[in-house]
């Protein structure tokens, strides 16, 4: 990884005007477009909620890398495989939290912005990519959730083939470029003979 030092970084004024410009403003979308009418008369079945279990916390958090950079919690994913008996208590305060979203504290959805200079000048704010590092009590809970709607769309079958990075152990990018260089490497020999 280049290493590019920013000599004068641009202000967080300017770092929040330039992000709000981009992801601030609501976005029009075709409520009515033939895909949604497709997919709405496909028989598909709910997907239920059943009350997380510990576990699926316990499971979560044993694939969790021990030292990934955490939030302003400052708890690495290495001491809550440390302590299972935290487990319990995790999975009950996240099941309040999805019964009672309301209710959820506001420290759990905050995370610390890096932004790291890209390349150009590093008093142009676009040059920067900004990186959150979000609590780790937040990407258990999330990742969970993830896991269930990843398992619910598997099991339906409402994933295109071609939606590699979508799809459970897939290298997304990376298979798609191994498939591709496969018929190409295909198609120059049909053309060869």
């Amino acid at each position: 990884m280049k290493n590019i030092e920013a000599r004068e970084p641009p202000s967080m004024a300017e770092a929040e005007s330039y992000w709000k410009s981009l992801w601030g403003e609501e976005a029009q979308h075709n409520e009515r477009a033939e895909w949604i009418r497709r997919e709405q008369k496909r028989k598909v079945s709910y997907m239920g909620w059943m009350p997380i279990e510990i576990t699926e916390t316990t499971s979560y958090l044993s694939k969790a890398h021990n030292w990934k950079s955490p939030g302003s919690d400052q708890i690495q994913n290495y001491w809550l495989k440390a302590f299972p008996a935290t487990h319990r208590h995790i999975t009950k305060n996240f099941n309040a939290i999805i019964e009672e979203p309301e209710k959820a504290p506001d420290w759990l959805t905050t995370g610390i912005t890096y932004l790291i200079s890209k390349s150009g000048d590093s008093k142009e704010v676009r040059n920067y990519q900004p990186i959150t590092c979000l609590l780790t009590m937040y990407k258990t809970l999330t990742g969970i959730i993830t896991k269930r709607i990843s398992t619910h769309l598997e099991e339906q079958s409402l994933l295109p083939a071609e939606q590699k990075g979508c799809h459970p152990g897939n290298k997304g990018c990376k298979d798609q470029l191994m498939i591709s260089k496969a018929y190409m490497r295909t198609a120059g020999e049909e053309t060869r003979t």
